[in-house]
């Protein structure tokens, strides 16, 4: 039997600017499905994909609502969740504001979670 793979999940685009966001989660729940190790990063406008105070419905891009998915991850045994701490802050944001538990990282840190990663995909 092959072992676990290592794989990072990065969202950098905000929600429902595009279909990235909700191509990024299905993935994340597929690998999850194949008992892989996943871990996720939201970075840049990423962090947005976490902030609990949004609605798809004051976008006009016609996408549904996915983001209080994020809230499900832990029952398909994901856990490992960090958010860039610069890009929380460059964005306004708290820790508290953000839909799920996450432990943020500074970018010495994001860049060791990426080094040790067997395949990373950015969305």
């Amino acid at each position: 039997m092959v072992g676990k793979k290592k794989l990072l999940y990065v969202f950098e685009d905000g929600p429902y600017s595009g279909s990235a966001g909700i191509e990024a989660l299905d993935a994340v729940l597929i690998g999850a499905s194949f008992e892989q190790e996943i871990s996720l990063l939201f970075l840049n406008d990423g962090v947005f994909q976490l902030n609990a105070g949004q609605s798809a419905n004051s976008q006009p891009t016609g996408l549904k609502q996915y983001t209080n998915a994020f809230k499900a991850l832990s029952d398909f045994d994901v856990h490992q969740i960090f958010v860039h701490d610069l890009s929380l802050i460059a964005r306004g944001l708290s820790q508290k504001e953000l839909l799920i538990d996450t432990r943020l990282l500074d970018s010495p840190k994001v860049a060791q979670l990426i080094a040790q990663q067997d395949k990373v995909f950015t969305f």
